[in-house]
């Protein structure tokens, strides 16, 4: 067990110091940082189009991160001969497996904690539709050139990766910023402004929306991981998104077809899974809270699909050949 955490670890760091790694999460907050400008102007639906918009971001950049990780943590490691290292070690095929699949998890954890945090402090500064939060919308963009001058520094003084430090700097900034925001914001508003949905979104209706896109990347983690034992970075990126479109609108076709609830519609949605769980943008716009019954049940759903895809992993990792660019 200590041999599985240290190198889920050592996974989590690798993937933590890619510089690409860095740039997506850092495309993804600009483009959420900037969704408040986009939806301005629009009838009484801004913060719905800023949820929308940056939910569709994480997803869309955690499928892409995804891929990066498994890629240069397991693919990277077949080919170059890493892994012929640590198979002489007291190291099985399947420790093997698990600590990359738990180390991508906690890196991709990292870049959807930060990316929600940032889709929040997104929602506060959309105050309305003519009017956009300008000391909060500063403070948002100056968290990310605070996170690279953290990580500039560490790196010019200890020798340290730029990458995973700025990316620290982030998961610590955005979250305690988006907080008090909220804290100052809730103070602040009278109670006329918080019963009007189109001004004000409550953090208890927002962030278990929020909370359901972990599930939905660590699903696309593990499918990344089980297919970078067999495929290079465009292989796996093509199957991944071909399995993101077709699972998007998989129910309702096999609804369509073969009638809701019945055997071969229930084979068919199992085959690929089902994303339309794990979006709950019509629950924000209907401000609308989630059951805790539903949170248990989408819990279960990704266990079992994470599970499958691991067992899935080991099978294909078992008789793959290693270290093919060294021969």
């Amino acid at each position: 067990m200590f041999t599985i955490f240290r190198l889920s670890m050592n996974a989590c760091r690798e993937c933590l110091r890619e510089p690409v790694y860095y740039l997506m999460l850092l495309a993804a907050l600009i483009m959420i940082g900037l969704f408040p400008y986009f939806a301005m102007f629009v009838f009484r639906q801004q913060i719905r189009l800023v949820c929308d918009s940056s939910m569709a971001t994480t997803m869309l950049f955690g499928l892409f991160a995804a891929v990066l990780c498994s890629a240069r943590t397991i693919s990277r490691e077949m080919k170059n001969g890493t892994v012929l290292l640590l198979m002489s070690k007291p190291v099985s095929r399947f420790a093997f497996v698990i600590s990359k699949v738990c180390g991508i998890l906690v890196s991709l954890t990292v870049f959807v904690l930060v990316c929600n945090a940032a889709t929040w402090l997104s929602v506060l500064i959309a105050k309305d539709q003519f009017r956009l939060s300008t000391p909060l919308l500063y403070w948002y963009f100056g968290a990310i050139c605070l996170a690279a001058l953290f990580g500039g520094v560490r790196n010019f003084i200890s020798q340290k990766s730029f990458s995973s430090n700025a990316v620290a700097a982030m998961a610590v900034l955005f979250p305690v910023i988006a907080l008090v925001a909220q804290v100052i914001r809730e103070r602040t508003l009278s109670d006329y402004i918080k019963a009007d949905p189109e001004s004000f979104m409550a953090a208890d209706v927002l962030l278990p929306a929020l909370c359901m896109l972990f599930f939905a990347v660590w699903i696309m983690g593990v499918i990344s991981s089980a297919l970078a034992t067999r495929m290079e970075i465009v292989g796996n990126l093509m199957v991944c998104l071909v399995l993101f479109l077709v699972g998007m609108v998989l129910h309702y076709f096999a609804a369509q077809v073969f009638g809701t609830g019945s055997v071969s519609a229930l084979l068919c949605t199992s085959l690929v899974p089902n994303w339309q769980i794990f979006w709950m943008a019509d629950v924000l716009s209907n401000r609308v809270h989630i059951p805790a019954s539903y949170f248990v049940w989408t819990t279960v759903y990704s266990a079992l699909y994470c599970t499958a895809w691991v067992g899935w992993a080991f099978f294909l990792f078992q008789d793959s050949e290693l270290a093919r660019d060294t021969r």
